[in-house]
């Protein structure tokens, strides 16, 4: 049995080392794993591969390889398996990585929550100044999340998580997932499809963005969703750049519609240094870096080991992907 393993990114934290590759080889010694460190490497060797670990396949890579047989993608996203059709046409398995970036996004949420509602931003520049301003934080209060009302647009292995903590903060969580009807965790008072989207929006003081970047959520919210929100509410984007109008986005902001951001997408990446967003004072900014944790190539070979494990014993892969749905 081959694998193809070829996970190289433009971001370092994506791209796979030796050493998991190697412990891959370790746990499965009668398995030969191919190390692609390029996509033409990765062209020249599938050929002969049953099985592709990588989060990137073009259609003439497919068409390559006649013996393929499951494709595994070390992220969440299958957006670069650009032949999804094609795989699913084939009859190829394709299973994703999804659940192991959730905890560090759903903490990293509520840390720029927490940086809106304490003003730990405007602490933390006093204290490079030596300045106490235990006084100034009376003319713009700190608020609390307890009481707040989340709707979470998105609930799947990331938004579960940041229910789970949003709940624990105190606040009431509306969710929207493709399947409503599914059995609704203990932590979120009502689940609703995607098609009764502005109904999940009105009334809410915290709008957070998980949902997986398709078609069907391109710039899913816009003016016209925003203008639901509770007037001073805070919008949190850690899913994809291009489900948010990030115009309708600013001038929210500057009108004081909402009361803040915690942005970790965007439509173009790196941000532009013109973008207004950076200066805007009621805005935390992180560079794409959500699911960022140092164990997270200790958890995604875990989970392609016992995927892979799974396979050649014939038993049922965990996180199959919908090809028809794109995740």
């Amino acid at each position: 049995m081959r694998v193809l393993i070829y996970i190289s990114w433009p971001v370092k934290a994506w791209c796979i080392d030796d050493a998991h590759v190697a412990i891959l080889r370790e746990r499965f010694p009668d398995v030969d794993f191919v190390f692609a460190r390029t996509l033409e490497d990765a062209r020249q060797c599938v050929d002969g591969a049953d099985i592709a670990f990588t989060p990137f396949m073009t259609p003439e890579m497919v068409a390559a390889a006649p013996r393929l047989r499951w494709v595994h993608s070390s992220a969440a996203a299958v957006e670069g398996l650009l032949p999804l059709a094609d795989l699913a046409n084939r009859g190829i398995t394709v299973t994703n990585s999804r659940g192991v970036q959730a905890i560090p996004m759903a903490e990293h949420v509520m840390g720029g929550l927490l940086v809106l509602s304490r003003r730990y931003d405007r602490m933390l520049d006093a204290q490079r100044e030596r300045r106490w301003i235990q006084n100034e934080l009376t003319n713009d209060w700190p608020w609390m999340l307890s009481g707040q009302s989340m709707t979470i647009v998105g609930l799947g292995t990331i938004g579960m998580e940041v229910a789970k903590r949003a709940h624990a903060f105190g606040m009431s969580v509306v969710g929207v997932r493709r399947r409503p009807t599914e059995p609704r965790p203990s932590f979120v008072e009502r689940v609703i499809g995607p098609d009764r989207l502005n109904e999940a929006l009105a009334g809410c003081d915290v709008l957070v963005l998980s949902a997986p970047g398709v078609s069907s959520t391109q710039r899913m919210i816009g003016a016209e969703q925003l203008g639901l929100l509770n007037d001073g509410a805070v919008v949190v984007n850690v899913a994809r750049g291009h489900i948010l109008d990030e115009t309708a986005l600013r001038n929210a902001l500057a009108s004081g519609k909402l009361r803040g951001a915690v942005l970790d997408v965007f439509d173009r990446e790196p941000l532009e240094a013109e973008s207004p967003l950076w200066s805007m004072p009621n805005v935390v900014i992180t560079p794409h870096t959500s699911g960022f944790r140092a164990s997270h190539w200790d958890a995604v070979t875990d989970l392609f080991s016992d995927n892979l494990r799974r396979f050649q014993n014939g038993e049922a892969l965990r996180n199959p992907v919908d090809t028809a749905a794109g995740y």
